[in-house]
């Protein structure tokens, strides 16, 4: 019933929802909305106007965030600043709040060389880690809304799949903060900009140059490297599954963007098992995912790493599903975001080299 109930609210958010129900709860969350937005940008004030004092690190800072509630791929991109700025001989510092022991694991695992902060005062954790071992660089994962850190490099990103939702601040919509907030954005990437027409993306562009004219623009998509099964830890390539049946489960910021990138590569969704972002899974889940699957005949179940990451044994044991591995991939714009980096660690990374 909760997550019935979570994943209500959230089509309210994103504009979705309709019915008798929804303009009854319409005039409560518009002003939920609107005490949310005097909190939030009271806060960022005493911030912008010195009354609180930022802490500026002994290295540069680049923040990476997103002004919306989940699902814009805000992950794949500290991961992949973080390693390439590992492949350049300079350690990045991950500094996460970890509200979420997914994201934290797969960091993790994807990236051996990087030092991994996690706490609620990110300055503390930096300043404590930087005592065991220096560091080049710190990434600051969602951190637009993290104000007591001086950052140097500010990278909000956007899902072109639903950008904006309807327009309006959390609970009413999914904004996190009004678009007048990335007038001091330095770079604005957006995602699975692959996923969309190019009217629609040529209009996303405009839209945030209107709000954010002193950002670059620079677009990217997630790209498939294969399938590995959860138990042996098999590869399987992504063509192999071309055309065949499957479920998908997720509890990720937005499903549909994982739905959407497997039928980009024509494999055919057929059960979709949407669940709250960060949603541990429990047996009961799986096993109606794997009686439904097996009443649907589907040849495949595929999650997400990050999803398989949040309960790996028991995913393994009860449906040893296949997960997809992926790796964000800037397909317009690197050269920009390089060169804004090479400003910060000297010249280490060149566009389109590993």
């Amino acid at each position: 019933m909760w997550y019935s109930m979570r994943n209500y609210f959230r089509r309210l958010a994103e504009g979705s929802e309709r019915g008798w129900l929804a303009s009854l709860f319409v005039p409560l969350v518009d002003l939920a909305s609107r005490l949310y937005g005097a909190a939030v940008g009271g806060w960022r004030m005493l911030y912008d106007k010195g009354i609180l004092k930022r802490t500026r690190l002994p290295f540069p800072v680049i923040s990476v965030g997103n002004l919306t509630w989940g699902g814009t791929g805000k992950t794949p991109l500290v991961e992949y600043l973080a390693r390439r700025t590992a492949e350049r001989n300079c350690t990045p510092l991950i500094l996460t709040r970890g509200y979420s022991h997914d994201e934290v694991e797969q960091l993790k695992r994807q990236l051996p060389r990087a030092v991994i902060g996690v706490g609620k005062n990110r300055t503390e954790v930096a300043l404590r880690l930087t005592q065991q071992q220096p560091v080049g660089l710190a990434i600051l994962d969602d951190g637009l809304q993290h104000f007591p850190l001086e950052r140097d490099l500010d990278v909000v990103t956007f899902n072109a799949l639903n950008p904006f939702g309807n327009g309006k601040l959390i609970p009413r919509g999914i904004l996190r903060e009004p678009l007048s907030v990335l007038a001091k954005a330095s770079v604005i990437v957006i995602t699975h900009a692959n996923l969309v027409e190019d009217k629609a993306l040529q209009e996303l562009r405009e839209n945030l140059a209107r709000v954010a004219p002193a950002a670059s623009m620079v677009e990217a998509c997630l790209e498939p490297l294969f399938f590995y099964r959860a138990k042996k830890r098999m590869r399987i390539p992504v063509e192999r599954l071309q055309n065949q049946r499957v479920t998908t489960f997720a509890g990720i910021g937005m499903p549909r963007s994982f739905q959407a990138l497997l039928a980009r590569f024509h494999i055919k969704p057929v059960r979709n098992f949407e669940f709250p972002d960060h949603h541990c899974f429990t047996s009961a889940d799986l096993l109606e995912i794997k009686r439904v699957s097996d009443s649907a005949s589907v040849d495949e179940i595929i999650t997400t790493e990050k999803d398989y990451c949040r309960n790996a044994k028991l995913i393994a044991d009860l449906i040893n599903p296949l997960i997809l591995a992926t790796r964000l991939r800037i397909s317009r714009g690197e050269d920009i975001l390089v060169s804004k980096i090479n400003a910060l660690t000297g010249g280490a990374w060149r566009a389109g080299t590993p």
